[in-house]
């Protein structure tokens, strides 16, 4: 603490002998290394964004907006695009593929693999590389579907058949090791087999096959008619779960009760277009495209008789003056153009409703005798009915049954009338167990005080009673076993055991043995460098001797030479 007040002390003295300008700088620099600081944190404290979907449709980019905000995954939206961080991306492109909502053709997301191709390579160089970063990219993805702890691809991509050579589909065949030993979900199957086949022009997804290394089994993709099947199967199992489920709870008041159900559904997906014209004024408009108007106008004078008195005997006599006669004609062509208002209209009917629900109901004959005897009375207590008694109640009982449990299996047919399944109401035996009649009070096993509801005791619980003993007994015996051998004494080894020191020979014992007799210690040579460098040129010289003696043999006969 004293360290620093003295470098405290230390900068005001001397920030003190600074004038205002020279402090107004120091302040400045302060300020710009801060403001430094700020922007170096918000651009480095963030993640990297890379687009999602590189150059797909604004549909496609939609949807994977869409699918990231249900399932809460970060991104951001930049120009109608979304960008997800750079180290989520293949996670991202691994569930968007298992939720199927990668676009057809996921060519595009791998476009980016041939910016490092050079101008100079060939086509059989770029296509083999592209192939390779292809198989690469897929791998990084599939790896991160769930329950897979790697994946490897082998795509064939062959060439494209010219004239004479014979055309090849590609194939591709997807390696997975999976993380647990459940083996591979058959979506996740469908998943990868879609992503492998999108990703290569002209591949079938019927041609990938994936195969589980860790399994050993190989899958294919189900084709449209195999995914008709079993959503078909899928969809009848659900509708009869779930309808078996209702009626066990509306018939649980019947003891023993058993409930089947057998459900048809229809699981055709339809699509149906249509197209309507719209009516005058309602969206078709008629409208002048040509008007040609024509106007005659004729007009002619009429004779007149002279002034003065004439006879009035004659015919035709023109009394008055003179007037004048005219006509006109207005001739009208016109041309229109009708623009029709027409509405597009595409439904989508998913279907997977039932079309007939067939239902079962067995009820044991318990069940009906007891209603005999609510409505027989006193005079029917802890007696059985005959078949004539209890005839009469199960007739009327099986009615009520059907109409309770028709009103739950209503459905409709494809022209949307409704429809009602099969009911049948059977009376079934009671199936008691083979040792229910051996009770305490047939004396063969009586046991703790005889007869009586109270004292009685059947096979079945005097066996579970004796197994709980003999566990509990067994139990008890190991641990007093356990007990025993936990305070029984371990022997250790003493002192002298454990250091190491033998023990004392007394003086009546026996000779032990007899000491070897050792050789004497070589004797130490000294030697001085000059000798060492002559042993060493030595051993070279005998090296080179025995690997390379043409040239040993020109060395000596240069040195015979200069000797």
């Amino acid at each position: 603490m004293g360290q620093l007040r003295q470098v405290l002390n230390s900068i005001q003295t001397q920030l003190g002998r600074l004038n205002a300008s020279q402090k107004l700088l120091i302040g400045s620099l302060v300020v710009i290394v801060l403001m430094t600081l700020f922007v170096v944190t918000q651009y480095a404290g963030g993640p990297q964004m890379v687009p999602l979907l590189r150059g797909q449709s604004p549909e496609a980019q939609e949807r994977a907006i869409e699918f990231l905000t249900v399932h809460n995954i970060e991104h951001r939206i930049v120009e109608g695009e979304p960008q997800v961080p750079a180290h989520k991306l293949y996670s991202t492109l691994a569930q968007m593929g298992e939720g199927q909502a990668l676009p057809d053709d996921t060519r595009l997301l791998f476009n980016s693999l041939h910016e490092s191709i050079s101008w100079t390579m060939t086509s059989g160089q770029v296509e083999q590389i592209g192939n390779i970063a292809l198989q690469n990219e897929l791998s990084r993805v599939l790896s991160h579907f769930k329950g897979v702890r790697s994946a490897s691809v082998f795509i064939d991509a062959p060439d494209k058949p010219g004239i004479g050579r014979a055309s090849r589909r590609p194939t591709a065949t997807v390696s997975l090791l999976t993380a647990g030993a459940g083996g591979l979900a058959r979506s996740t199957v469908d998943a990868v087999a879609n992503l492998v086949a999108g990703s290569t022009a002209g591949l079938d997804v019927k041609d990938v096959s994936v195969v589980d290394a860790t399994a050993g089994r190989q899958y294919k993709a189900q084709t449209e008619d195999e995914l008709a099947s079993s959503k078909y199967l899928e969809q009848q199992q659900t509708i009869e779960r779930t309808t078996e489920r209702k009626l066990n709870d509306m018939l649980r008041y019947i003891s023993g009760v058993l409930v089947t159900v057998s459900a048809q559904v229809d699981v055709r997906r339809m699509e149906i277009e249509r197209t309507e014209v719209l009516p005058n004024g309602g969206g078709t408009v008629t409208a002048p495209t040509r008007e040609n108007t024509t106007e005659i106008q004729s007009q002619g004078a009429v004779a007149s008789g002279e002034a003065g008195v004439r006879s009035n005997t004659g015919m035709q006599i023109d009394r008055g003056g003179a007037r004048g006669e005219s006509s006109s004609e207005t001739v009208t062509d016109s041309e229109f153009e009708t623009e029709f208002g027409r509405r597009h209209v595409r439904e989508i009917d998913p279907r997977g409703y039932a079309t007939r629900i067939n239902v079962t109901v067995n009820v044991p004959r318990s069940y009906f005798a007891d209603l005999w005897r609510q409505d027989a009375g006193d005079d029917a207590t802890g007696r059985e009915p005959s078949a004539e008694e209890i005839d009469e109640v199960v007739q009327l009982e099986k009615e009520r049954l059907k109409s309770d449990v028709s009103n739950m299996i209503v459905t409709k047919d494809d022209e949307g009338n409704q429809t009602q399944g099969d009911v049948i109401v059977s009376m079934i035996p009671d199936i008691q167990p083979m040792t229910a009649g051996l009770s305490a009070g047939g004396g063969a096993f009586a046991f703790l005080g005889g007869g009586g509801a109270s004292g009685e005791a059947t096979i079945p619980s005097l066996v579970k009673t004796g197994v709980l003993g003999t566990l509990a007994l067994g139990a008890l015996g190991i641990m007093a076993l356990s007990l025993r051998k936990a305070a029984k004494p371990v022997d250790l080894p003493t002192p002298e055991e454990i250091v190491g020191v033998p023990p004392s020979l007394g003086d009546d014992a026996d000779m032990v043995g007899e000491a070897d007799e050792a050789e004497a210690a070589l004797t130490g040579v000294e030697m001085s460098d000059d000798d060492l460098e002559r042993r060493k040129m030595i051993e070279q010289v005998s090296h080179m001797v025995e690997e390379r003696p043409s040239e040993a043999a020109q060395l000596l006969t240069r040195w015979i030479q200069t000797d």
